[in-house]
């Protein structure tokens, strides 16, 4: 049963006895349970098909969030009403940046305040006040997420597109650059060379995000260059997904963009999907010549700007 006040660390800030403690490795896969839940709330109330639950809501943890929150768990907590998960907020930090990767209040709990105290909690602690950089993504259907990031001081900075399209073997693409060379990554020595480019592009390194990729069965890795010389990177999901895909000058992302659409057009994939900024025009174009067509949006929000967006595509709205 909810009772009258929300207490966090004794203090009395709602309408609700949840507390907001470390949230407990644990209680993920009841975490990932709990996101499909609001966001398919909220994606009702737009109009919007709901997302599918790729785990079936089974009781292993999301890859994702898992690896997220194994990377500093110590920034991550959940609203707890006794033993009950109300809410949760999973932070991911690279180098000066925190990134809000989940931030998801149970349906049931909504309207409490409780999503205003996680992001509270997070941002007192003195590891997030060290940092430069504070974002986090948001589909533009969720009006309240983009007033409660703004309210923290991220402001919507950057419109995100997610561009899909089908089976690509009957779409006539561009032909590949002969003067770009698309490599498969072979060693993690290249990740030094990987965050060299990140720091320019992105403001920030992520040495353990390229890991963590090119250790999943699931994606593959790839160096572009020109005379031997690295200007970019890609990855790529057996299910179709691009992403992330950075160019080391915004000239070079068209021709990565090209391969990466021949390579998921060899693999025989039925579904192909990517985030794009809404100012990248040139690589918009050539995704809508591709067949791929606009399926949501949504929007970056950030205490300052710190990536160039016409040389990067992210990989999902939680993993930036």
């Amino acid at each position: 049963m909810v009772s009258d006040a929300l207490t966090v660390e004794g203090r009395t800030l709602g309408m609700t006895a949840t507390q907001i403690q470390p949230l407990r490795e644990g209680d993920l896969a009841l975490a990932g349970r709990l996101m499909y839940r609001a966001a398919n709330l909220v994606r009702e109330k737009a109009g919007l098909p709901p997302l599918a639950d790729p785990g079936g809501g089974g009781r292993r943890p999301l890859p994702l969030m898992n690896y997220i929150f194994s990377q500093g768990p110590e920034l991550s907590w959940g609203a707890y009403d006794g033993r009950t998960l109300a809410g949760f907020l999973v932070g991911c930090v690279r180098d000066r940046q925190w990134h809000v990767a989940y931030l998801f209040v149970d349906p049931e709990y909504q309207g409490l305040g409780i999503g205003r105290d996680l992001l509270s909690q997070g941002f007192g602690d003195p590891r997030v006040q060290e940092m430069h950089f504070f974002s986090q993504c948001a589909p533009t259907h969720d009006l309240r997420a983009i007033g409660l990031a703004s309210h923290f001081g991220m402001f919507p900075r950057k419109t995100l597109l997610l561009m899909r399209g089908t089976d690509l073997r009957n779409r006539a693409l561009r032909p590949r650059s002969e003067t770009v060379v698309m490599q498969p990554i072979a060693s993690v020595e290249t990740v030094s060379e990987l965050n060299r480019m990140d720091c320019e592009v992105r403001g920030v390194n992520r040495a353990a995000d390229h890991c963590f990729w090119l250790s999943q069965d699931d994606y593959a890795g790839f160096v572009f260059a020109v005379n031997e010389r690295t200007v970019g990177y890609a990855y790529i999901s057996r299910k179709g997904a691009i992403g992330p895909v950075l160019a080391a000058r915004d000239l070079f992302m068209t021709d990565l963009l090209v391969h990466c659409l021949h390579e998921v057009r060899e693999q025989k994939c039925e579904d192909v999907h990517l985030w794009v900024c809404g100012k990248n025009f040139i690589a918009i174009q050539l995704l809508l010549e591709s067949g791929l067509q606009f399926e949501e949006i949504a929007v970056l929000m950030t205490n300052r700007v710190f990536c160039d967006l016409r040389r990067y595509l992210p990989h999902s709205l939680v993993l930036f």
